[in-house]
């Protein structure tokens, strides 16, 4: 059985109302299913980070929030893992400059 559906009366900018008229277009279908899946899809992703940002203030309100100090020390082991990604990068693309300029290819 379908569930009934309701109307929601909204503004978009008109950019983002062409690419909905689009999309629908290029489906062949309307554009509330397009809007629909779209704002499903979305929601979804949404309620879970909202689920999740509740559940991290419920763990801080049962065990305290971290330090100044905990938040510092967190911080730099983030920057540190950037500062390796971007180093492992940075080697990555050497290695495949210089297989290239040997006229190998990259595999």
């Amino acid at each position: 059985m379908t569930e009934k559906k309701a109307v929601l009366n909204v503004t978009v900018d008109e950019s983002l109302a062409e690419e909905v008229r689009r999309a629908a277009t290029l489906e062949r279908t309307t554009i509330s299913s397009v809007v629909e899946r779209a704002l499903r899809q979305q929601l979804a992703w949404e309620l879970k980070r909202l689920d999740g940002i509740q559940a991290i203030e419920e763990y801080f309100e049962e065990h305290g929030y971290p330090t100044p100090e905990e938040d510092a020390r967190a911080a730099a082991r983030v920057a540190e893992e950037h500062r390796l990604l971007d180093e492992a990068r940075a080697a990555m693309a050497a290695r495949e400059r210089a297989h290239h300029a040997d006229g190998g290819d990259v595999a």
